[in-house]
């Protein structure tokens, strides 16, 4: 991934690439942090009608039947790669290059085609996954759980469980901020005043997942405390899902 010019970023993926275990890698010049979203498009949609209705649509609205979040690579920092390993069945994908806090113009179409899935999906079902673990949906659709997770790199699982699109974004707490205040400046309207209990400079985050998929992808976490928060919106619209409770704290040893 490559900054062309401000506010405008390039994708060169494969124009194909065989169904089942893939392994996505995002490398990237660009100078801020990134991540490349994949979408499954059900039907006859074109790149530029995924970003306006689906990317570029207001927050809160809902999500077109024929878009699907995929997987990909997460936010990544500049000279480093992302990295997410996943199935992807007989299906037209987008693969989207974004800013961390804006969104792109540029998709790059890719499309899977093979229907040899069967054997790659029965060797992921069959590994052992990492120890840490955050899943999305369980036991309640807008709750998060997560387990094993330590400083540094962490190659984890990822498992949306629940019925919605989901993704995570891991900010750490600053010295003396409880998770009281953090849900409050999440749930408030406007800018938040003053200085704010996360840092916001330091997040990390996973690609948007929908309901039942599953992927392995790294996510690197200091020592301390994090706040799990997610921000999508329900397939029908509406506010996001921190406002409904779709926050959780970590502690990073």
């Amino acid at each position: 991934m490559t900054e062309l010019s401000k506010g405008r970023y390039e994708l060169k993926a494969p124009t194909s690439v065989e169904a089942g275990l893939v392994e996505v890698s995002l490398k990237k010049s660009a100078k801020a942090p990134a991540d490349a979203q994949i979408y499954r498009v059900e039907g006859e949609h074109s790149a530029k009608e995924l970003v306006e209705k689906a990317l570029e649509s207001p927050d809160g609205a809902p999500t077109p039947a024929w878009a699907h979040a995929a997987g990909g690579a997460g936010r990544t920092a500049p000279g480093k790669t992302g990295f997410a390993a996943q199935i992807l069945g007989p299906a037209t994908t987008f693969s989207t290059p974004r800013p961390a806090k804006k969104r792109t113009r540029s998709p790059t179409p890719r499309t899977e085609e093979s229907p040899r899935s069967r054997s790659p999906a029965r060797r992921m079902a069959r590994s052992r996954p990492p120890t840490p673990r955050i899943t999305a949906g369980a036991p309640k659709e807008y709750r998060f759980t997560s387990t094993g997770l330590e400083a540094g790199t962490n190659r984890l699982t990822y498992d949306n469980k629940g019925e919605q699109a989901h993704h995570v974004v891991a900010f750490p707490f600053r010295e003396g901020a409880t998770l009281e205040q953090v849900k409050r400046t999440f749930i408030s309207e406007g800018e938040p005043k003053g200085p704010t209990p996360v840092d916001f400079e330091r997040s990390q985050g996973t690609v948007i997942t929908d309901g039942g998929t599953k992927i392995v992808t790294d996510l690197e976490l200091e020592r301390g405390r994090y706040a799990l928060v997610c921000f999508i919106s329900d397939r029908k619209g509406g506010p996001p899902h921190v406002a409904k409770g779709m926050i959780a704290e970590a502690k990073i040893k």
